[in-house]
């Protein structure tokens, strides 16, 4: 197993990483499907809380089987419940997390750029998840077993030496039976038909803008150009439907990865300024300490 991938996830969402089994870059596998009843001490509750906020470097499966676990990401909050796969993709900042005592869970982290284009079952509705900042499918209860055996036989081919020469090819192949699994064992009677409004797409755009270019871009005229719209009509639609001004949600976005990076312990102040595209140390520390309260020294002492 290489650790080195393991630390720089700043993972496990859940307390797994004794499980963790890692092919090279491309993909690590971890449960607790076999271990007693997780339940945390004060201190691992709270060296687990520290952890947060954190950017995940690689697309994360996670498919819970009891229990439950709930998360903010990006400033949306999520419950995931037993019997759900959630897919959240790469770069996708977590805020915060926490789960249910006996939550049994299954967690698969893969390359955007290695196993996940190499789908061949024709998986649209995987695809158009793996798109997504986050998506879930609810299973119904007999394909359940089916993910937890194709995992287990998934950990045999990782862990096994008679794979050796074939290990990659197989667990691709394992990993687009999980897919498969997924796209056909969907529960299709809780899916939504109904179809957003042109506001409700704008909002969304906007949104996956953001999230792929606050680093480079605060300025709200780079959007409104991105949405071919003017920019006192995309400011209306998206506080009206959100709640927030534009720019609130920008200075949100690269105020959260600030602290991703602050907190991480890999990143100077001035390099985080750097990251986030600012002139110098001090404007990111002007900025950073208007929105937070404290500057970013004070923040991580």
């Amino acid at each position: 197993m290489k650790h080195g991938l393991l630390t720089s996830l700043g993972m496990p969402i859940m307390p797994l990483s004794n499980s963790a089994i890692v092919l090279d870059d491309k993909l690590l596998a971890m449960d607790n499907l076999e271990s007693p009843t997780p339940v945390m001490s004060a201190d691992e509750l709270s060296e687990f809380k520290r952890r947060f906020p954190m950017k995940l470097p690689l697309n994360c499966m996670m498919i819970v089987i009891a229990g439950g676990i709930r998360f903010s990401i990006n400033f949306d909050d999520y419950n995931v419940r037993a019997g759900t796969c959630v897919v959240i993709a790469a770069d996708t900042i977590i805020e915060r997390a926490n789960y249910d005592v006996g939550t049994r869970v299954i967690v698969l982290l893969l390359s955007p750029h290695e196993l996940l284009p190499s789908l061949t079952y024709n998986q649209h509705k995987m695809r158009i998840l793996c798109a997504r900042l986050i998506g879930q499918v609810t299973l119904m209860a007999q394909h359940i077993d089916m993910l937890v055996t194709i995992y287990r036989q998934l950990r045999t081919i990782l862990t096994d030496s008679a794979f050796a020469k074939t290990r990659e090819e197989m667990a691709t192949h394992c990993v687009n039976l999980i897919a498969s699994v997924l796209e056909n064992g969907t529960n299709h009677q809780e899916e939504s038909t109904s179809k957003p409004s042109r506001k409700d797409e704008i909002v969304m755009q906007f949104l996956q803008c953001v999230a792929a270019n606050y680093r480079q871009h605060r300025d709200l005229g780079f959007y409104a150009n991105r949405l071919c719209l003017s920019l006192k009509y995309m400011s209306h639609v998206v506080y009206n439907h959100t709640g927030r001004h534009p720019s609130q949600w920008i200075k949100d976005y690269v105020i959260l990865d600030a602290k991703t990076m602050l907190l991480s312990g890999q990143y100077t102040i001035q390099q985080v300024a750097d990251e986030l595209n600012f002139a110098n140390q001090s404007f990111f520390g002007k900025y950073f300490k208007e929105a937070v309260g404290v500057s970013p020294k004070k923040w991580i002492s």
